[in-house]
């Protein structure tokens, strides 16, 4: 009795390419596939996890049929000339291609097009590009010594390094959208209004300022998020600046601490809101101007690698005397340390000036602004 043990031979190499050059271009891993539709109704789709995921292969976007196309004619050509392969490594040959980068999204131009290259390490490619993101990418990708980078029409050498500020800018261009998929998400899984504050010491401060003053009830109707600090709230804050503020499921509030000097401001369903600053505290930076001197004064006592201390000084600038006052800060290192402490031990009169940020957060909710 003979078993079958799957197709083989040179049609199914060729197929089997077509599958691997699909999946580097949709960053995919082996649940997706070409769908290939009946004869009558001819029709290539994109089958994942044996769905169907994309119906119809033109409608991928711009670049992805680019490179699709791209790099399936090199597969075709090397095939038409009735050389045979087991897989793609094994293809020989030069390529030349004009301005690849051409109508390729940043994330193609550094990461798909270097991967769809290095699947041909047998194939000579003599490209030209005005992208510096794609050299960049194909350094990372193949490393210095296997490609040579020439400045047209001198065909002086180029150092991709001579680009790095480019690689810099895209990182930070990719964390922010990162940010932006994060920042969705936590929207469309909240039905209540999210408030975003600067770090998770904030969130441990207000919930237990909440159980302290009594607060528990306005709390349960909103939720509390780590925002990452002041300046990610500023790209939550720009991430909303056009007409979809007013059509979001539920309000924003973003909600810095009193040292940042931002404006409150309103758009649409988004609140920017800065704790106000207690003048005659201690500390002057962070959540944790809202403690008063009896506190701050109890955890020097108890705890004085909490708190730095910088003594006041006297200058004279041309014989006159200045005088600055002693700053007081929280160490670093020691925040989380002093949040659990305050959160166990600390009293109603400790937390009592967080009364000002459940205000803000009310007035918003109840729509009082």
């Amino acid at each position: 009795m003979e078993l079958f043990l799957g197709y083989q031979g040179p049609s199914e190499n060729v197929f089997q390419a077509i599958q691997q050059l699909l999946r580097i271009v949709l960053r995919q891993g082996d649940n997706v596939r070409i769908g290939v539709g009946r004869r009558k109704d001819r029709q290539i789709s994109i089958m994942k996890d044996e769905q169907l995921w994309i119906p119809n292969l033109f409608q991928l976007s711009t670049g992805e049929v680019q490179l699709l196309n791209l790099f399936l004619s090199i597969l075709r050509d090397y095939d038409l000339s009735e050389s045979t392969f087991n897989n793609l490594s094994e293809l020989k040959g030069i390529v030349i291609i004009d301005e690849i980068d051409t109508h390729l999204h940043t994330s193609h131009q550094v990461n798909v097009l270097p991967d769809l290259i290095a699947s041909f390490p047998n194939v000579q490619f003599i490209i030209t590009s005005h992208s510096p993101l794609f050299l960049i990418g194909l350094e990372k990708k193949l490393g210095a010594e296997k490609f040579c980078t020439l400045q047209m029409p001198t065909a002086a050498p180029v150092s991709v390094a001579e680009f790095s500020e480019f690689g810099a800018a895209y990182e930070a261009f990719a964390q922010t959208e990162r940010h932006k998929d994060e920042i969705q998400k936590t929207i469309k899984n909240n039905q209540k209004p999210i408030v975003f504050v600067e770090g998770d010491y904030d969130i441990r401060y207000i919930k237990r300022a909440a159980e302290l003053l009594g607060q528990t009830e306005l709390l349960s109707l909103f939720s509390l998020q780590d925002g990452g600090g002041s300046g990610s709230l500023d790209k939550i804050w720009r991430g909303f600046d056009n007409p979809t503020n007013t059509v979001l499921p539920q309000k924003l509030i973003l909600l810095y601490d009193c040292d940042t000097g931002k404006p409150n401001s309103s758009k649409g369903q988004i609140f920017k809101r800065v704790i106000p600053s207690v003048e005659q505290n201690p500390i002057v930076i962070g959540i944790e101007n809202l403690f008063p001197k009896a506190t701050i004064t109890v955890i020097e006592e108890v705890h004085p690698q909490y708190i730095d201390l910088q003594e006041e000084t006297i200058k004279r600038t041309r014989n006159i005397f200045i005088k600055s006052e002693s700053i007081r800060s929280v160490n670093k290192d020691e925040k989380g340390n002093m949040c659990n402490w305050l959160c166990q031990n600390g009293s109603v009169e400790d937390f009592e000036n967080f009364t000002k940020i459940f205000e803000i957060i009310s007035e918003i909710i109840n729509g009082d602004v």
